[in-house]
């Protein structure tokens, strides 16, 4: 198995690179399995969503995200917590958050000092692990 970095994801939903967007179509066609890690998943998001060229809406980027879970020879690392993570950013979290919140599943709080936005968004939706700003 081959696992791919961001910037071949950003080729193959962009297809802004004449030189590199066939390759990566030729990758996603020809690799039997290609493994996708949290981090590249992350970077990923904030290329889609920050980076001038792109300025993918919330909705742009979870339909890029569901296309991609779909595809057959694609493995997602934590794919539970990735799945998980789709469902609470469309609930109003902020995707980072939300894979940082879904993949603490097995803890009983998640801390953080600094969003409060955040927590109040996850207290609200009711969500777990509980999400808490130490006083």
């Amino acid at each position: 198995m081959k696992s791919i970095d961001t910037n071949i994801l950003v080729r193959y939903y962009a297809q802004d690179d004449a030189l590199q967007s066939p390759l990566a179509l030729s990758i996603f066609r020809d690799e039997p399995e290609l493994w996708v890690t949290k981090t590249v998943l992350l970077e990923f998001f904030w290329v889609l969503t920050q980076v001038d060229k792109f300025r993918f809406s919330t909705e742009q980027f979870m339909s890029v995200f569901e296309h991609l879970q779909g595809l057959p020879n694609i493995l997602i690392e934590d794919a539970l917590s990735f799945r998980t993570a789709i469902e609470w950013c469309r609930a109003g979290l902020e995707f980072p958050d939300a894979l940082h919140l879904a993949a603490s599943e097995t803890c009983t709080t998640f801390l953080t000092f600094d969003d409060r936005k955040f927590a109040r968004r996850a207290q609200r939706l009711n969500l777990k692990p509980i999400c808490e700003i130490p006083a």
